[in-house]
């Protein structure tokens, strides 16, 4: 049995939640114990009592929030690097004081997040002098994909991931499976592809959103772009798609929070326009189109709204990363239109439940709907879509199999020290 701390310190967006109650979930079927950190910890424990209240005795639950960005006289906000070391200094600090409360110290810190603990610039010596702990993590965003690489003149290449050089990193895992065996090989050490996992719970039936969108959409097939809506999530693209679409049996529907600050920035007279433009239509909407500008509050609904939709749009603009709406489409069975030239459109290529288009491309965008919702025979059987496929590779069972291969890592290197 070991004691394995996680580490989640965003709050109140995305699946850092999810994630959260899932690892602790795994870890605990497992037989381990687990110390979670988050900021607001009543929301895993509550959890984790009614989904695997055999575990609760063994999980230890702790508040902690970000640290914050310190300021230096005479530059500001404390740079990139230092802001980082400051985060490690910080987690070190809240381990150190629940070891000494409950008594235990755990034989692995785990980062749900990882990407807020790297930083170019940041030699593995100086996380190795104020982190005293074998630790590993999920990199989500990979830097190459985020920076390309970088360089500091004499001193060699300080590569975004240069912290995981340390030997107390024991693994790293990665939702990019294009990149592990690259950087494995760097790293000399375990690097894990890591399922896109989702929360399954099935479609809350009772859920006023789908209703709502049946009733509206008629006899039209639903093509849904759900959750955050920004600019990144090929919003526009959508939009005028729909604009041009109005004598198709279509009804676009926009579910999720419009974020503003993505759009809205004085910098930027462009995305300002974006923006506006995106307000009038909300406020004056085509007839193909329904908008519900909050947040869906949990997975059972989100996954209805899902359920509502016969085509999820998922075609990101300059997004090279995983996104487990590939994941929920699978679960749910629902093709789904991806951007060509990333990850998303190699996984929906070889598992064959959708049309990767080009970024921001409306009429090609059109096509694929055409192909998507007017020819559904076709679909079948031309595309033969490999939903349960995908599924098993990024179900919740396959977390198991990643927990144990760094938890036999790290038996490794303790019985060879």
């Amino acid at each position: 049995m070991k004691t394995v701390a996680l580490i989640e310190t965003n709050h109140g967006n995305g699946h850092h939640l999810t994630y959260l109650r899932l690892f602790s979930k795994t870890l605990l079927e497992l037989g381990h114990q687990v110390m979670a950190f988050y900021p607001e910890p009543d929301e895993l424990t509550t959890w984790i009592q009614t989904h695997v209240p055999e575990g609760a005795e063994k999980l230890w639950a702790f508040k902690l929030n970000k640290s914050k960005r310190r300021k230096i006289p005479l530059i500001g906000s404390a740079p990139q690097p230092v802001a980082v070391v400051d985060r490690w200094r910080h987690v070190a600090s809240a381990v150190r004081s629940a070891s000494q409360k409950i008594g235990v110290s755990p034989d692995l810190v785990f980062f749900n997040w990882l990407d807020n603990y790297l930083s170019h610039y940041l030699p593995h010596q100086v996380i190795d002098y104020v982190f005293p702990y074998n630790w590993s993590g999920l990199y989500f965003r990979p830097g190459v994909l985020r920076f390309g690489e970088r360089s500091v003149g004499g001193f060699g290449e300080l590569a975004h991931y240069a912290a995981a050089k340390s030997s107390r990193c024991q693994a790293l895992a990665m939702l990019n499976e294009e990149l592990v065996e690259g950087l494995q090989e760097t790293l000399g050490k375990p690097v894990i592809a890591f399922p896109d996992i989702t929360d399954e719970t099935p479609p809350d039936a009772k859920f006023f959103l789908t209703k709502e969108i049946r009733e509206k959409a008629g006899s039209r097939k639903v093509i849904g772009l759900i959750g955050t809506l920004s600019k990144r999530k090929g919003i526009l693209t959508l939009l005028e798609t729909a604009h041009q679409s109005t004598q198709e049996n279509w009804f676009f529907v926009f579910a999720g929070p419009l974020v503003e600050n993505l759009f809205n920035q004085d910098f930027d007279q462009r995305l300002t326009e974006d923006y506006l433009r995106v307000k009038q239509l909300i406020e004056s909407p085509p007839p193909n189109c329904f908008f519900h500008l909050e947040s869906i509050p949990d997975d059972g609904k989100f996954n209805a709204a899902i359920d509502a939709c016969d085509v999820i749009f998922a075609a990101y603009e300059n997004f090279p990363y995983s996104s487990n709406l590939l994941t929920k489409a699978a679960v749910l069975k629902k093709p789904i239109v991806v951007s060509k030239g990333y990850c998303m459109a190699e996984r929906v290529k070889k598992f064959r439940f959708g049309v990767a288009i080009p970024e921001g491309d409306v009429s090609q965008c059109i096509q694929a709907l055409h192909y998507l919702c007017n020819q559904p025979e076709k679909v079948e059987t031309e595309l033969n879509p490999d939903f349960e496929g995908y599924q098993s590779l990024h179900s919740q069972q396959q977390i198991r199999h990643v927990f144990e291969s760094i938890l036999s890592h790290l038996d490794t290197q303790l019985m060879a020290a």
